[in-house]
C-alpha cells in the first residue's frame, strides 16, 4: 500500500464495486434481473479501467525491482511478487534460488532466518 498507493486506491475502488455487483447478483441470480442492474456497464467498465491502472504501476513497480537487481529478469511476474511478500522469510524464497543465480541449489538457513552458506547444483557448500 506504501509503496503503490495509487494502485492500491484503485484496486480498493474496484474491488468495492466488484462486490456490490456480486451482492446484488447473488440476491438475484436471475440472469435478465442482473443485466438490467443501473449503471452496470459503466461500473464494469471503471472497474476494468482501474484494473488497467493496477496492472500498469504494479508492472513499473516490478520493472524498478528488476533495475536494482537485475537477476530478477530470470523470474516471471508471478515469482518476484511472491519474492517481494515473502522477503523475511527466506525459506519461502528458497524455491527460486536456482532461477536466480546459476549453480545454486539453495541455501543454509539457520533457525534465526539468516542464510549461513550457498549449496551448489555439484554438492559444494560455500559458508558466508
Amino acid at each position: 500500500r506504501n509503496q503503490m498507493p495509487k494502485e492500491g486506491a484503485a484496486f480498493r475502488d474496484m474491488d468495492r464495486t466488484w462486490r456490490l455487483i456480486m451482492k446484488k447478483t447473488n440476491e438475484n441470480p436471475d440472469m435478465m434481473v442482473v443485466a438490467e442492474m443501473d449503471s452496470l456497464l459503466e461500473d464494469l467498465q471503471a472497474a476494468n479501467a482501474s484494473l488497467d491502472i493496477v496492472e500498469k504501476g504494479l508492472n513499473d513497480f516490478l520493472d524498478t525491482k528488476k533495475m536494482a537487481f537485475p537477476r530478477f529478469y530470470f523470474l516471471s511476474n508471478d515469482e518476484l511478487l511472491e519474492i517481494l511478500s515473502e522477503a523475511k522469510d527466506p525459506v519461502k524464497i528458497q524455491p527460486f534460488a536456482r532461477k536466480i543465480f546459476e549453480a545454486v541449489k539453495e541455501f543454509a538457513i539457520e533457525g534465526n532466518n539468516l542464510m549461513s552458506a550457498m549449496l551448489s547444483t555439484s554438492g559444494e557448500k560455500v559458508d558466508f
